[in-house]
Parts: structure tokens; sequence; C-alpha cells
């Protein structure tokens, strides 16, 4: 099978050839700093995936974005924007043109993967874009999630851990598969599991449902069907 295509955009050149050394073995990749010439390059590559910057000279990130999504051709290609310091208001204005994720800046190599991974695996049919749990509702193409209609804001690995417990609902999550998950090869203990579950359950006080522990293992997602 054809290793699959990913395009990156982003100014600074050193960055593209990084990204492009990380993903080269599983991924085909290609790359440019000049946002101005981005397009054509993504017209002529047809590729799976985009990762795409946002603060650029020339074109900003969501210029480019906007174009892609209105190309009937590759209006359905996934675009992952990785960018430094994104403020909350350029973040949204990279879901409303069209952006399928937003990682930021100093990222953890692990979580990039695994964040393709997801964009990648959702082209295909039948792959479930949104998790539900009484009622919570996790959208799993913005990140967004949704507690009695009510939106409510979590870090990336607050989204990430509640996706975990989500989608095991009932059954039980352990504390090592978040570190390796999550967390990767980060030096980090079972503490930082903890201290990230007991902010997720502060910040989804109004779910209809709990989340347990089970004592020297884990967590577990409690909800009615």
């Amino acid at each position: 099978m054809a290793a699959k295509r990913i395009v990156i955009v982003d100014d600074y050149e050193e960055s593209c050839k990084l990204l492009a050394e990380i993903l080269g073995s599983t991924y085909e990749c290609s790359y440019t700093s000049d946002s101005m010439s981005a397009v054509n390059l993504i017209n002529s590559k047809k590729p799976d995936l985009i990762l795409l910057d946002y603060k650029m000279p020339g074109l900003l990130g969501v210029d480019v974005c906007r174009e892609v999504k209105e190309n009937e051709a590759t209006k359905n290609t996934p675009i992952i924007f990785v960018s430094g310091a994104a403020t909350i208001d350029e973040r949204i204005k990279a879901f409303e043109t069209g952006a399928d994720d937003f990682i930021s800046k100093p990222f953890h190599v692990k979580e990039l993967i695994l964040r393709i991974k997801a964009r990648l695996s959702e082209k295909e049919p039948d792959v479930a874009a949104e998790l539900t749990a009484a009622n919570l509702k996790m959208n799993l193409l913005s990140r967004q999630v949704y507690v009695d209609g009510e939106e409510v804001n979590l870090t990336p690995k607050q989204f990430d851990i509640l996706k975990m417990l989500v989608a095991a609902k009932n059954h039980l999550v352990t504390r090592e598969k978040c570190l390796m998950e999550i967390w990767g090869d980060t030096e980090v203990t079972s503490r930082n599991v903890d201290s990230q579950i007991n902010y997720l359950k502060r910040k989804i006080q109004k779910f209809n449902g709990r989340i347990v522990a089970v004592p020297s293992l884990g967590y577990r997602l409690e909800a009615q069907e």
C-alpha cells in the first residue's frame, strides 16, 4: 500500500525539515516555507493531510486553509494547524475557515503522530466523529466538549483523557495507558494523570455520570446508556 502523503507549510524551513524527518519513515512528506506557493504545492501533490502554520508572511495559514477548503478537489483534505502562541480568537478563526485540528508549539512528537493518525483514519468510512455519554457530547473533529449543550473548555490533554474515558465507558482505563498514549516518552508520573482527572471532574460538574477512581489501577467513567 502506498504511503499517505502529507504537505507541511511553515515559514521556518528548519521546522519543515524537522517535521519531514519525524514523519518521513511513515509518510511521504513534501514541504514549503513560502505560504504564497503553498496552495500550488497542495494542488500538485494532492496530499492526504496538511500540516499548516498560522502566522506566516504573505498568506496567513487561515488564508491557505480557506483556499484549500473552497477547492472542490481538496475540500475534504484534513488540515492540522501547528502553531505557537496562538490566541483563542486565532484558534476559533482557524476552525471557522475549515481546520480539522489545532496543536500548539512546542508539542510532543507522540501527540502529533496520534493526531495525524486520528485525522487520516477519519477519512475512512464508518469512523465515529462524535462520542457521547449521558448528557456529555464530544466532537472529535473540532475537539469541542458539551455538557447539557454548554461548551466546556478543556486543555488538549484533558480532552484526550476524557476521550479515552468516554470511548471505554463503564470500563477501566489504567493510568499506564494514559501515560503511554497521552504523555508518550515524557518523564511524568501517575500523579500527572490524577491531577488532570481532578481538573476534568471540576470542569464537567454538570455531567450526569461520574469518573471514579479504581484503587491502584486507574479510572472508569460511569454513565447510563
